[in-house]
């Protein structure tokens, strides 16, 4: 009896020193990246803000109108054969992250990117993203800051959605998912920012979403149109982005009352090395990943062109 108290004893003591000790749960700082700790800052199609937004009454509003369309190769649809969880997943995913019409382009996001003052934002702050057969739905948004994006799953696997702000590269919020059904709400986006959205479990798993601090934006349809309204009068830069395609930028003038048209070209951009989740870098996979293009261009008036590395961060 006497060996089994000591024994219980010199357990119980090991058991609270490990459980006091600082460095239990620490980083390791010569080890693998926490996934916890990011990724790298990559070039990023929306910059922080110079200053902040102030919401003015609008007299004589004026309205652009445009269309946005795609110029050169059609990229090629990826296709993924998932090594994991191929009961929720199948056998075979076929990546098709963009909207074409000929040459005009759904889903692409529209916004001023120079505008500091101007009408109130959009009563609406709930959006939602969805994870379904293993792929992000949809594929690209915008909000504006402070909005609260639901977050739900519909696949009967476990999922790890991280939401990584790409001008910094941290990481600013998780939904984790333990089963189907379940929503995860994240309001996290405080700040103009491009996010983007990974998988832990399946990393070909991509989504985007356009976070801005005003309503001067837009989202286009199947038919490349779009318009923007109640923008005061004067000169402003103009962006198009498609994170599947590229993006553009232009000057528009617009005068008080004014209705002026815009026509926004995406040339294609050259692929760049594809984001690996933080977690994926720490194990090896025999799944690839999809290739991620280039997004951040010079907001300067000179015309965009694309290049094979990385794009200057944009303003």
């Amino acid at each position: 009896m006497l060996r089994r108290l000591l024994g219980f004893s010199i357990i119980s003591l090991v058991a609270i020193a490990c459980s006091r000790d600082d460095t239990a749960s620490a980083k390791t700082r010569n080890g693998p990246r926490s996934p916890d700790d990011g990724v790298a800052p990559r070039p990023s199609v929306i910059a922080p803000a110079a200053q902040p937004y102030k919401v003015a009454p609008v007299t004589d509003g004026g309205t652009i109108t445009g269309i946005v369309e795609f110029e050169g190769s059609v990229p090629v649809e990826e296709v993924v054969r998932p090594s994991v969880d191929q009961k929720v997943c199948g056998t075979s995913i076929v990546q098709k992250t963009y909207s074409l019409s000929g040459t005009r382009v759904g889903n692409a996001i529209v916004w001023l990117t120079d505008i500091r003052s101007g009408k109130a934002f959009p009563l609406g702050r709930r959006f939602d993203l969805t994870n379904d057969k293993c792929i992000l739905d949809p594929y690209v948004q915008v909000i504006p800051t402070n909005s609260t994006l639901n977050v739900g799953n519909d696949d009967r696997a476990l999922q790890t959605n991280r939401f990584i702000n790409v001008g910094t590269g941290q990481i600013i919020g998780v939904a984790p998912f333990n089963d189907d059904g379940e929503v995860v709400p994240v309001d996290r986006f405080n700040v103009p920012a491009e996010v983007e959205v990974v998988s832990e479990q399946h990393p070909w798993t991509h989504a985007w979403i356009a976070v801005l601090d005003h309503p001067y934006f837009a989202q286009t349809p199947a038919s490349g149109a779009f318009s923007i309204e109640g923008v005061p009068a004067g000169k402003y830069r103009i962006r198009a982005w498609h994170p599947g395609l590229g993006v553009t930028d232009d000057s528009v003038t617009v005068g008080a009352g004014q209705r002026v048209a815009v026509q926004l070209r995406i040339r294609r951009a050259a692929p760049s090395t594809p984001l690996v989740s933080p977690a994926e870098s720490m194990r090896p996979s025999a799944t690839p990943g999809v290739p991620i293009l280039p997004t951040a261009p010079s907001t300067s008036d000179t015309p965009v062109v694309a290049p094979t590395g990385p794009p200057p961060p944009s303003q």
